[in-house]
């Protein structure tokens, strides 16, 4: 079967506030194919609409709208995603399927940023606990983003375009798909553009915000009914990009994902997939294009990022929802980073050379007990070989106290055992209970664990090489990390009739050996720095997603997420975890029109990391409106202003201004953390939709 297969019985994910114009237009909401799902529970599924992702700056802004999920936003197109307080690459991120790995130590070219919003067809995250199948490491959750491909039903061309403005960027996107398939055989191409510059504030310009990035994608597919090949690639050309939470902008990133996709049916029982998946992407990150810094302390970091991976399922399908499956994922990673100056090719220092090697097999078996019960049961072991070749630094020839310091550290680095091995073993149980046609509960528990990261584990000087943590604070690795451990539960509620639906869970994490940046006291080092290490963590909350359809015209739906994460060694909250936020959609529809008013709002946020210096943010609510016009069945127009009001308002997840250039927001070099960045004010968005 195909990588699909590995993520399977996605509950209960977002809706976009846009919906169909009539019962028979194009962006009807359907119902994602995944194939070899036979774990039946009680799902909300729904596309992406064309519409609405024309206007999107970037695919991880969706996460707002889907119970649990939020996104740190890093800059314009640096979105990690979060989910029930826990981000980076602890929630896996797939682009159709395949893991997407960041180049960038600072993690600017973020997963959920490498298809653009206008390329994707759905995103898919499965909610609770997910299922060991879906990748090697998926202790926070896992998200899939689905790109848009060929109708494998229609013979003949298809395909769409759309053009889209912003007035508060003066951003730009075009986009066209184009599919062709005949018989046996299916072929896509698809190109993205995207240009925009500074957004607006209240406050005024916040710099730099704009974006420059092209992408493209091209697939083939054959498909005979037992035997089915896919062949397909994509490629990403990110120019000069914002990132005003760090402290470098984006110079370029470009790079993309190829895969080779094979799967067979055996018979009627059993069906065999494999592929080989290969991701290279090279990044060039500096600190003066647009910021002010002397020659001297001009900054560029060169980093890369090489993946080559192989898979193999095997799926027994019976009766009764018996069903089998068994994987192998084999996957080779190489990380490596290069700082210099552009004045002085004297300075260099090389930042990491590292590699990790992964071995892991799994097994998921499902079975339907009865009419009322269900269950889900999956194991994975998992062996993860990393290593770090020798440091350097030209610092180290300095004879003043920086050179001493980076001798020492590279000195002491480069003696350490730096081959480092993680055996772990991951269990998760799923269980349905059917009341009746309306009301069904959801029980689930799981063991999951995450290896440290080649950040954490082998960043042998104090820099802000973070994958993205954005609190102005410099670390140091640690050598000695051990893996983090959850155990996790999970209680779920699916009511429905035919015109409400209710769908609130529960959920506790406890996490032994969680990776967080402690006070360092490992000399030598620059005061203020911080340590990875292992502490005890927990996290818990609740996520409801609420729709109500009032009569044919007008309906509702509500989006509530709430979490806190707490240190369990100390009296400390975990850091940069979303506030009580939520979402509500009041939409309007007729034949032609629809009329939709959104509601974004959180509360104050006072549950901070001490040990991180994080600073409080206060609540806020803000209110967008849109309006789609149906010009005819295959095309339609879309008129939207954002904060309608403009108000001033800081998204807590957003981080600190770290560009000089900032006036406007504030900036100060003393304290990198005295000035949170503002969300974008009042801004008109204008789209145009076109499918054949």
């Amino acid at each position: 079967m195909k990588k699909q297969i590995l993520l399977l019985t996605i509950i209960c994910f977002f809706t976009t506030s846009e919906a169909q114009q009539t019962t028979n237009d194009i962006e009807e909401l359907d119902k994602l194919l995944v194939e070899g799902d036979a774990y039946s529970t009680t799902t909300t599924t729904v596309k992406l609409l064309p519409e609405s992702s024309a206007i999107l700056k970037d695919t991880a802004d969706v996460l707002k709208k889907i119970p649990g999920a939020y996104v740190n936003k890093n800059g314009t197109l640096s979105g990690v995603a979060q989910y029930r307080g826990l981000f980076g690459s602890r929630v896996n991120v797939n682009a159709d399927g395949v893991p997407v790995m960041e180049s960038c130590s600072n993690a600017m070219d973020a997963p959920m940023s490498h298809v653009p919003a206008s390329m994707v067809d759905a995103v898919v995250l499965q909610r609770g606990i997910s299922r060991v199948s879906q990748n090697i490491e998926t202790l926070g959750g896992s998200i899939n983003v689905i790109g848009k491909s060929v109708d494998e039903h229609a013979d003949g061309f298809s395909g769409d375009a759309n053009l889209a403005y912003a007035s508060a960027n003066q951003g730009k996107t075009g986009s066209a798909n184009l599919h062709f398939r005949q018989d046996q055989h299916a072929f896509s191409v698809g190109l993205d553009i995207e240009r925009g510059n500074n957004q607006d504030t209240p406050v005024g310009e916040n710099v730099f915000t704009g974006l420059e990035r092209d992408y493209y994608t091209a697939s083939y597919l054959y498909d005979t009914g037992n035997h089915r090949l896919v062949l397909s690639t994509n490629y990403n050309d990110t120019g000069e990009t914002g990132t005003p939470a760090l402290p470098m902008d984006i110079t370029y990133a470009r790079g993309g994902i190829s895969r080779l996709e094979f799967s067979r049916t055996i018979n009627d029982d059993w069906e065999i997939s494999s592929e080989l998946a290969y991701q290279y992407t090279k990044h060039l990150m500096d600190s003066y294009r647009h910021r002010n810094q002397p020659a001297a302390r001009f900054r560029e970091a060169l980093t890369r990022v090489k993946r080559q991976a192989f898979s193999l399922t095997a799926q027994k399908s019976g009766a009764n929802n018996d069903d089998l499956v068994i994987g192998i994922d084999i996957d080779d990673i190489n990380n490596s980073a290069f700082i210099s100056n552009p004045n002085n090719a004297m300075f260099n220092i090389i930042n990491f050379d590292v590699s990790k090697n992964r071995l892991s097999v799994f097994a998921e078996y499902q079975r339907q007990l009865s009419d009322s019960h269900q269950y889900m049961i999956g194991i994975r072991w998992t062996d993860s070989d990393a290593g770090s070749n020798q440091v350097d630094s030209s610092v180290a020839m300095m004879n003043n106290d920086m050179g001493q310091l980076h001798r020492t550290l590279r000195d002491r680095f480069n003696s350490s055992e730096r081959n480092k091995t993680d055996k772990n073993l991951d269990f998760m149980l799923n269980w349905q209970q059917t009341i009746n046609n309306q009301l069904s509960f959801e029980y689930g528990f799981a063991i999951k664990n995450r290896a440290p990261t080649h950040q954490e584990r082998y960043l042998w000087l104090p820099l802000e090489a973070t994958a993205g943590l954005a609190d102005g604070r410099r670390y140091l690795g640690n050598l000695d990390l051990q893996s983090e451990q959850a155990m996790q539960w999970e209680f779920g509620v699916n009511y429905q009739k035919s015109d409400f639906t209710a769908a609130p869970h529960l959920f506790y994490h406890r996490i032994d050996d969680y990776i967080q940046g402690v006070p360092n006291t490992v000399m030598p080092a620059p005061p203020g720095v911080l340590r990875f290490a292992n502490v005890e963590a927990e996290l818990y909350g609740f996520d409801v997603e609420l729709s109500y359809q009032i009569n044919e015209q007008f309906s509702m739906r509500n989006v509530t997420s709430v979490v806190r994460g707490k240190r369990r060694d100390i009296d400390d909250d975990l850091y940069r975890v979303a506030p009580i936020n939520t979402w509500f959609n009041f939409s309007y529809r007729s034949s032609n029109w629809q009329f939709d008013a959104d509601l974004m709002a959180a509360l104050r946020q006072d549950r901070v990391s001490v040990t991180n210096s994080e600073r409080e943010t206060p609540g806020f609510g803000v209110l967008h409106l849109t309006a789609i016009r149906s010009l005819n069945q295959n095309s339609y127009i879309k008129l939207a202003v954002n904060n309608v009001f403009d108000k001033l308002y800081y998204q807590h997840t957003n981080g600190y201004n770290r560009n000089n250039r900032n006036q406007a927001v504030g900036f100060d070099p003393n304290n990198l953390q005295a000035f949170r960045l503002p969300a974008e004010g009042r801004g008109v968005q204008v789209s145009y939709f076109y499918q054949w």
